[in-house]
C-alpha cells in the first residue's frame, strides 16, 4: 500500500511539472495578435480609432492579458498629442489574437460613435501611426 501511494505521489508530480513547462512555453512562443486603439476626450467631440494592426512578438499574452497594455495605449496618447495636436485624450486599446473576433468588436464600436450626432469619428491610417512592439 505505501508503494502505490508513493507511485501515485510521483505521477502527480510529474503531471505538475509537465503541466507547468506547457505554461512556461506559451510565455516563450512566438503570437501573433490584432490590436486596434480608440482615444476619445470629454471635451470634444472627435474620437481617433487605428486600423486595425499585426503584432507579432514572444509571450505577447499571458492568461488572456495583454503584457505592457498601458505602454501601447501610451503610443497612442502620445502620437495623438504630439503629431495630431489632440490633447487630453483618454486611450483604449483592444486587442486579440483571433483577427475576425476583433474586426466585429471594431465594426460595433465604431458605429456606436457614428450614430451618436454630437461625435465626429477619425480613423488614423497605419502609414502616420503603427503600433511599435514592446519588449
Amino acid at each position: 500500500m505505501k508503494h502505490l501511494l508513493i507511485a501515485a505521489l510521483a505521477m502527480c508530480m510529474c503531471i505538475t511539472t509537465y503541466a507547468k513547462g506547457k505554461e512556461e512555453n506559451k510565455e516563450t512562443e512566438k503570437q501573433t495578435i490584432y490590436m486596434f486603439g480608440v482615444g476619445a476626450a470629454f471635451g470634444d467631440t472627435t474620437v481617433c480609432f487605428t486600423n486595425i494592426q499585426t503584432i507579432e512578438g514572444e509571450g505577447l499574452v499571458n492568461k488572456g492579458f495583454l503584457k505592457a497594455r498601458n505602454m501601447y495605449s501610451m503610443q497612442f496618447k502620445n502620437y495623438l498629442e504630439n503629431a495630431e495636436n489632440l490633447p487630453h485624450r483618454t486611450c483604449a486599446i483592444y486587442f486579440s489574437t483571433k483577427k475576425n473576433k476583433l474586426e466585429k468588436k471594431y465594426s460595433k464600436l465604431k458605429a456606436r460613435y457614428m450614430e451618436d450626432k454630437d461625435k465626429a469619428t477619425r480613423t488614423i491610417d497605419s502609414s502616420k501611426f503603427s503600433f511599435k512592439l514592446h519588449e
